[in-house]
This record gives C-alpha cells, structure tokens and sequence, in this order.
C-alpha cells in the first residue's frame, strides 16, 4: 500500500516537470545547433540569442520551478482541504512527511542532472568542454601531492554527505514553516513569517558557533602554532561539524513537522 503512494507522488510531480526538463534539453540542443551555424542574417542571428536566453531562463526555471512545485505540493495536498482525502488514506503524518520529502529530494536530484546533461550537450564537441575535463583531470592528478589516500577520502565522503543532507534541510525547512503557518488565519503570510523566523534563528545561532570555532581555533593556534600545517585536520572537522548541525536542524524541522500535522492540524 506503501508503494502506491510513493508511485502516486511521483506520477503527480513527474507530470508537471517533465516538460520543464525536456524544454530545458531542447533549448540546450538550440542553442548547440546555433553555434554550429554562422549566421549573416540578422533575423537568424536574433534568433540565435533569443535560444541562448531562453535555455539561460531554462537553467533557473528547472531549479526555481522545481522546487516551487515540490513546495506546492505538500502544502495542497495536506494543508488545504485536499488534506481532508488524504488524510483519510491508510498512512500516518509520518508516512506523508517521509513521501513527500524523499520524492522532493529526488526531484531535486534530478534537476541537477537534467542541468548537467543540458551543459554537456550545449559543449559537445567545443574546446571548452575539453579543457574544463582537462582541469579537472589535472586537479585529480595533483591532489595526491598534498594529500594523503585516507585524506582525500574522509574529506570526499563528508562533502558527499553534506551535498546529500542540503536539499532534506532546505525541503523540511519548508516544510516546517508552512505546517506552523497553518495554525495562522492567513496560512500563506504565516508561513512566511515562520520561515523568516527559521531562518533568522538558524543564521543567529550559525554565527554563534563560528565565533565559537574561532575561539578555539586561536587557542589551539597558540598552544600548537603550527595551524596552516593542521589546515586539512581543521577543514575535515569543520565538516563533520557541518554535517551534525545540517542533520540536526532537519531532525527538528522534521519533529515541528509532524507534530504540527499530527497534533496541531488545522484545515478550515
């Protein structure tokens, strides 16, 4: 039973991206054909930029449009009166919360290879594409000089991590402020205003704990006075630092979340 809500989330959020994506991988096929062409017609040429622009606008509407649909989403579908039918359904707030979230990220996940494949396309076959692998080869090639195997693996696999848990964060920051905004009689301002709040609070108690790791950098700073040869030891922990304050603060989206739509739930 399960299974049918996650492929019902999915066919309702395919259904509307879908032909954002593939206008995006056209625009992109556009473009690539327009340069292959040197146009002395000025129409033409106007044409060429009009593509150009368009698969520019194309890049922002992906990843904009995306995540406004996978918001909108959630909000219709459990916070207005669609809510009264879905929750009716055989599956707990918890159950709703974790479809909603692991479909979004996936959305997301794909807008960003949708993306790549656009730029791919766009450089196929130019000497740019070939110099941005060259870049990247050489970087790879020279990493091992500065750093050890167990360096750049640990150092890997945090940033991996980090890149993972940014969308869960951003989604069920969302998430959070619009099922406290429900408890408002203007549902959409007060949201707005719970996300501000979230927002600001994050960033006060961001700003804290930097001048905190600040703090404790310059004391072990003083006490070891060798800090540009623990660069790497200090970027490592900055991340694992990183990692438990993105996964905590998404713990306690998720927590305002469901008690707001278990507890709290407010659909008039």
């Amino acid at each position: 039973m399960l299974k049918k809500l996650y492929k019902h989330e999915f066919h309702s959020l395919m259904r509307s991206l879908l032909p954002i994506w593939a206008a995006l991988l056209g625009f992109a096929v556009l473009s690539r054909l327009s340069f292959l062409l040197d146009f002395d017609n000025d129409i033409l040429n106007t044409l060429k930029v009009l593509s150009v622009t368009a698969y520019v606008m194309g890049i922002f509407a992906v990843f904009i449009v995306g995540l406004v649909i996978v918001v909108m989403r959630f909000y219709k579908n459990l916070l207005t009166h669609e809510g009264y039918l879905t929750f009716t359904l055989p599956f707990t707030p918890t159950q709703h919360i974790i479809c909603k979230l692991i479909c979004g990220v996936v959305v997301i996940i794909i807008d960003f290879i949708i993306v790549f494949c656009s730029l791919l396309i766009l450089g196929a076959g130019t000497e740019v594409l070939g110099e941005i692998f060259n870049d990247i080869q050489i970087a790879l090639n020279t990493l091992p000089q500065y750093l050890s195997a167990g360096q750049i693996s640990l150092i890997s696999l945090e940033i991996g991590v980090l890149l993972m848990l940014s969308p869960f964060q951003s989604l069920l920051m969302f998430y959070a402020a619009m099922a406290i905004g429900q408890q408002f009689k203007n549902k959409v301002g007060g949201a707005a205003i719970a996300y501000i709040c979230l927002y600001a609070a994050v960033q006060i108690i961001s700003m804290l704990m930097m001048a905190l790791g600040s703090l404790v950098s310059l004391s072990s700073m003083d006490e070891i006075n060798e800090l540009i040869n623990h660069s790497v030891t200090y970027f490592s922990v900055f991340m694992l630092f990183m990692i438990v304050f993105s996964a905590a603060l998404s713990a306690v989206y998720f927590v305002i979340t469901r008690h707001f739509l278990s507890k709290k739930l407010n659909l008039e």
